[in-house]
């Protein structure tokens, strides 16, 4: 890890992906998506319910709202898009994925649900929500859109903007680091190259500096060993304790409908992989240089 531009930054020797890169043509319709003028809009009808706040209920509304609006409609050239979605009393966009895994690049919507899971049963809150459902007559993934993020990682780093909390910061950042190799993603690589690359336009920032991640249908590549281990360097304290009890058995429960046994495999290996590393850390660091209390999300 090292500073640059003011900001910790992780770093790491340039390597080759043992995994297909990222599809470029996806890559950037995903980042146009992201940086439209208006991104994120979202309307609560006079006199009608309160905006949906909890994970919950923004999970019922993506499960169930009507599709009001999806002028691009799903095709093997278009699977990503935008859509706004109405409960009746509710309007909110969101993200519909249709890739199944079945091109070159090995992108699935799947991905996007099992992603969400898992940082649910970590304690995250770091994966914005997304459920599985039909659109059009296809299997999707609808994300729910962040409404008051203000850019993307891949912005701020070519426009050096400096975090006001750098400490705060930092902690997001490792905690996102713990996630991205857990699930083996493709996307958001530490590699020097990849610095300013577009793999980066799915971490969002908001305008109080809370990060949330996006697009995770390259992730959960069957990898048993960790891509960059000497970038993890601290690790939430309760995210530690809950990966210690998780195990194959328990991980299969909640994510065997959107994985394959290969993938549950691989998904354990690394878990134990990063429990251990982290035990390792404590041992010769000691608890106080190495866990954390990850800051309340704003």
């Amino acid at each position: 890890m090292i500073l640059a531009g003011g900001i910790l930054m992780i770093r790491s020797k340039l390597r080759s992906s043992d995994v297909t890169a990222p599809d470029r043509s996806t890559r950037l319709l995903w980042a146009l998506i992201l940086v439209l003028p208006g991104a994120s809009q979202a309307q609560t009808i006079p006199g009608a319910a309160a905006p949906l706040e909890t994970r919950v209920e923004r999970e019922a509304f993506l499960s169930n709202a009507r599709i009001v609006n999806d002028e691009a409609r799903a095709s093997d050239a278009t699977p990503s898009r935008r859509v706004a979605l109405d409960d009746g009393q509710r309007r909110h966009d969101a993200g519909v994925e249709t890739a199944d895994g079945t091109d070159p690049t090995r992108r699935n919507y799947k991905f996007n649900v099992a992603a969400y899971e898992l940082d649910k049963m970590l304690g995250l809150n770091l994966v914005v929500p997304s459920v599985e459902r039909l659109v059009n007559g296809r299997r999707a993934s609808v994300t729910w859109w962040v409404d008051d993020f203000v850019m993307t990682e891949q912005d701020r780093r070519k426009k050096k903007t400096n975090p006001h909390d750098l400490i705060r910061w930092n902690q997001q950042v490792q905690a996102v680091r713990v996630f991205d190799e857990l699930i083996a993603n493709t996307y958001r690589d530490p590699s020097p190259a990849l610095y300013l690359n577009s793999v980066w336009d799915n971490l969002l920032i908001t305008r109080e500096w809370t990060v949330w991640l996006t697009d995770h249908t390259g992730a959960f590549r069957i990898r048993g060993q960790l891509l960059d281990p000497e970038s993890l360097t601290m690790c939430p304290r309760d995210v530690l304790g809950r990966l210690r009890n998780l195990n194959r058995e328990l991980l299969a429960t909640v994510l065997m409908k959107y994985l394959s046994s290969q993938q549950l495999e691989a998904l354990e290996l690394r878990r134990t992989l990063i429990v251990r590393h982290f035990d390792a850390l404590i041992a010769s660091k000691g608890e106080a240089a190495v866990l954390y209390d990850l800051s309340p999300r704003r």
